[in-house]
């Protein structure tokens, strides 16, 4: 069920959408990894969707492998009463990399959905948050079983984050995750490195944030975020929403 904590609704959002999908085989061969289906519909949609009920009404979408078989499905996005729109990288820009191309866009309060984490995420509740610690960035953090094999969140206490241990992970810091999902401010874009370089948030975006001494949180959240990568995670995760 939507929450309605929080009155004033994140209205756009990036999905990162280009990335391959190797770990799911055979299922990627013709699909990019996010149009994969779940449940009888690809897992983009989904995320439209869910976001959408929160208030989402305008989305970027960064393309390079079958950029086709997304800009083809989704067009405009006016079947979803939304917006939608693309940016082709000839080659991969990296998580952070990619917002380059929607610079002038996001111009206030945006959210980053990694495309093959499936969210159940209460977004109003995750705005309400960021906003009232006045954070420049927002990481939706969870306890992670194989800390090892994931970007290890470190907090100062509280909910501010210290350090960011870029995977493989180090269990001596904790086994706060990085989930993937991130409520930014504009004001980040400015810590972007220059094109054409490839940049990724936790291992160079949110590093050079902390440097610069801006304030970044980690939201600890008990919702569904669930890395779909692999065929195990996929069968999980169509299972869930049958007995859910």
């Amino acid at each position: 069920m939507t929450s309605t904590a929080n009155p004033t609704p994140v209205r756009k959002a990036v999905i990162l959408s280009a990335g391959m999908g190797t770990r799911l085989g055979e299922l990627t061969r013709n699909l990019p990894k996010v149009m994969v289906p779940i449940a009888g519909k690809p897992m983009l949609e989904h995320h439209i969707e869910w976001l959408k009920s929160f208030g989402v009404r305008e989305f970027c979408l960064n393309l390079h492998y079958l950029a086709d078989v997304i800009s083809d499905y989704f067009e405009d996005g006016s079947r979803w009463d939304v917006a939608i729109r693309y940016h082709r990288e000839e080659s991969l820009l990296g998580t952070a990399g990619a917002l380059h191309g929607f610079r002038p866009f996001l111009d206030e309060t945006f959210l980053v959905q990694y495309g093959d984490v499936f969210s159940r995420l209460d977004l109003a509740r995750l705005a309400a948050f960021h906003r009232e610690r006045k954070a420049a960035a927002t990481l939706v953090v969870h306890p992670s079983s194989h800390p090892h094999d994931s970007d290890i969140v470190e907090l100062a206490g509280g909910s501010r984050i210290r350090y960011i241990h870029h995977k493989p992970g180090d269990e001596r810091f904790g086994n706060l995750g990085n989930a993937g999902a991130y409520l930014l401010e504009p004001t980040i874009l400015d810590h972007l490195a220059p094109l054409p370089r490839e940049e990724d948030f936790c291992r160079d975006l949110f590093p050079r944030m902390l440097a610069a001494n801006e304030r970044l949180c980690g939201y600890d959240t008990e919702d569904l975020l669930l890395d779909v990568g692999t065929p195990e995670r996929l069968a999980w995760i169509e299972k869930h929403l049958k007995t859910a």
